[in-house]
């Protein structure tokens, strides 16, 4: 402390704790005014008068020896000094608390600015009140309100959370107020006064008192409306179509499964009995669109398919995208429902769609599954419903529902492939045969190549349980070489025996766009000696117009070598009578489908008796497949038909064995003649 002149303030005296506190010499302190000690900077000189020297204190900024600031409380007050009248002045250093109060301030602000940039804000509920007060402006600025409108009520908040949140944040709350285990964690969104809705993540923690009674929530709040906004555009990444806004296959599995365990526990969805149906539509010729006018534009299709699938189901199921394909799942559905529901679908598809200025028509198919008929596991129903849609194309419809027993795909089926060549190698792949006869004369005139495969465990497996898959395989001309090579064999062991008896084996459309058939032919024939009269090559209207081009030029090159050609399964392709007229083709064969029911279905009747005639105008034999008796025999002798093949002539059997069931058989055996 020290003693002051009231008038000139010059220092009278002063006490040891000042001289170390400030670092002057008592001469030093003697020789100045007190507002000497007052540090530069806008302070103003002090009024030591007597009304201003009564017990008064305030802060002023004292400057010591070495030029550094002391922040200090002055305290002063009227004293007699020396018969003279003087003024104590006390000085308390707060220096400490000043710097702490200013580091707080710098801390406080810090924090709010971590706040803004993080949008997080804190609030305080109070329980007496019912109000709630925040002491960060980010807080403010998160809820909508001002810093003048604190306190701000429960009910004035409650007001503008979302009304389909509301419920979901007085659940939290009470139960947080009355459940000291509960956390406190909630998202929901606000709707600010200008309209925008936020979404608002609030974490907080409940304070009670003595009796366990909740005076105060402690919390924070945070703005999370970009984050929700990223997590729901990953959403739509990871689980809906980009092209078409359809779920795509990952929220299609999803779904399907979630009903699917509805199903297992004997429930179906909503008010749906407890079933399903799972739809597969494909679009056909969807590539033309690619082709010709560019993916951007395919795309422009698959949205507008989309678009009509999507208003058809409604809220009935889900659709979704894969490629060209859309799967459909349909709740509560049985077989008829789907097939009505498939049929309104291709409806939806009838009208032209309008793609870069062109109207554009597209055909579809669908294939169907259901649940619980035909499984309960997603992946199942949906393999299921694509062989159903594989089916609906083999069979040239629009729709098809799984059938199990048409199925190839079955997973003993696909170990046998796995098994096949070996089974080549080993002997197990044999040559059966069929015989046919001419219908006048009753002669067998040649046999068709069948394939079985002699299993060692599963016995004698037919054609229908592995073609349909090695069919789409190289396993194909493995095949193809092989029955080949073993008729040609065959022919020559019965030539041996003084026998000519011709073999016509089956070529697949795989088989003919193989460029080497020709020469691979002219090499089998030569490694046994033998000559292409003795084999016969029977190919399907369909394989024959996938590239009926290609088709023309190897099968002149074929007929040119000497061997005779069938059309095999004649009328149930789409083969023009344009191209059959240009083809080098010796034979058509009637497909048992419709030799099998002439008697009973007379359109049957009239499709062979067209087709016998055409063949005969055209220079062409004819073979009736299917003729399984007597009554058959006899309609298609009577239109002429030149030779028969069926149950009736003979059931397939071992070729070697084929001589004995001939020469025990009603019909004629020719004998060896050369060949041709």
């Amino acid at each position: 402390m020290l003693v002051c002149d009231p008038v000139s303030q010059e220092i009278l005296d002063v006490n040891d704790a000042i001289l170390d506190l400030l670092g002057y010499t008592r001469g030093q302190l003697l020789a100045l005014r007190l507002p000497d000690l007052y540090a530069r900077g806008g302070q103003e000189p002090d009024d030591l008068g007597p009304s201003t020297c009564h017990l008064h204190s305030h802060a002023r900024r004292i400057a010591g020896a070495d030029g550094e600031n002391h922040h200090a409380i002055l305290q002063r007050c009227a004293i007699e000094y020396g018969g003279r009248d003087a003024v104590l002045v006390v000085l308390q250093d707060v220096t400490r608390h000043v710097e702490a109060e200013g580091e707080l301030r710098a801390t406080q602000k810090e924090l709010h600015r971590a706040q803004a940039l993080a949008m997080i804000g804190n609030w305080i509920w109070d329980a007496a009140s019912d109000s709630h007060v925040t002491s960060s402006p980010e807080g403010y600025r998160i809820l909508g309100f001002r810093p003048e409108d604190a306190p701000v009520s429960t009910a004035e908040i409650y007001a503008r959370i979302h009304p389909d949140d509301r419920a979901l944040a007085e659940r939290a709350r009470e139960r947080a107020l009355h459940d000291p285990d509960y956390k406190y964690d909630i998202e929901f969104r606000l709707v600010r006064p200008d309209g925008e809705v936020r979404w608002l993540h609030s974490v907080a923690e409940v304070k009670y008192d003595a009796v366990g009674r909740a005076v105060k929530m402690l919390g924070l709040v945070q703005d999370v409306t970009e984050r929700r906004r990223a997590e729901d555009n990953v959403r739509r990444l990871a689980y809906y179509d980009t092209v078409t806004a359809l779920p795509n296959m990952n929220l299609f599995e999803r779904e399907v499964e979630d009903r699917l365990a509805q199903l297992r526990r004997g429930a179906g969805r909503g008010r749906s009995p407890a079933r399903l149906a799972c739809l597969i539509v494909d679009l056909v010729r969807f590539r033309d669109v690619n082709y010709a006018l560019t993916h951007m534009y395919g795309d422009v299709l698959l949205a507008l398919v989309a678009d009509r699938l999507a208003a058809v189901v409604g809220q009935a199921g889900v659709v979704a995208r894969c490629d060209s394909r859309f799967p459909i799942v349909l709740d509560g559905a049985d077989e008829d429902e789907a097939r009505r529901w498939a049929q309104h679908l291709l409806r939806a598809l009838e009208a032209p769609f309008a793609v870069a200025g062109i109207s554009y028509e597209i055909g579809a198919r669908i294939g169907i599954a259901l649940a619980p008929l035909q499984g309960l596991d997603y992946h199942t129903l949906l393999r299921k419903a694509d062989i159903a849609l594989y089916q609906a194309a083999g069979m040239a419809r629009n729709v098809a529902v799984y059938v199990a027993e048409d199925d190839p795909h079955t997973p003993d089926r696909l170990s046998l492939i796995g098994d096949f060549r070996a089974a080549i190698e080993s002997g197990q792949i044999q040559l059966f045969c069929q015989p046919k006869v001419t219908m006048a004369s009753r002669d067998i005139v040649g046999a068709e190549a069948l394939v079985r495969w002699v299993h060692p465990d599963k016995g004698c497996i037919g054609p229908e349980t592995f073609m349909p898959l090695i069919e789409a395989t190289d396993l194909i001309h493995v095949l193809t070489r092989h029955m080949l090579e073993s008729s040609i064999a065959q022919c020559e062991a019965w030539r041996a025996q003084g026998v000519r008896l011709p073999i016509a084996v089956n070529l697949s459309a795989r088989d003919i766009a193989a460029l080497s058939l020709s020469e691979h032919l002219r090499e089998l024939l030569e490694r046994h000696g033998s000559c292409a009269g003795l084999i016969g090559l029977e190919m399907t209207e369909s394989s024959l117009m996938q590239n009926p081009a290609e088709s023309i030029a190897e099968l002149e090159r074929l007929s040119g070598m000497g061997f005779r050609l069938y059309v095999d399964d004649f009328g149930t392709g789409y083969s023009s009578l344009s191209y059959l007229s240009r083809l080098p083709v010796d034979v058509i064969k009637i497909d048992h489908g419709f030799t099998m029911q002439m008697i009973e279905d007379g359109r049957a009747a009239s499709i062979v008796k067209s087709t016998v005639h055409l063949a005969h105008d055209l220079g062409m034999g004819v073979v009736a497949e299917g003729v399984s008796n007597a009554r058959i025999w006899d309609a298609l002798l009577t239109l002429g038909c030149d030779e028969a093949q069926g149950f009736y002539v003979a059931a397939p059997m071992p070729a070697g064995e084929l001589l004995d069931w001939a020469r025990a058989s009603p019909y004629r055996l020719q004998g060896e003649h050369a060949c041709a």
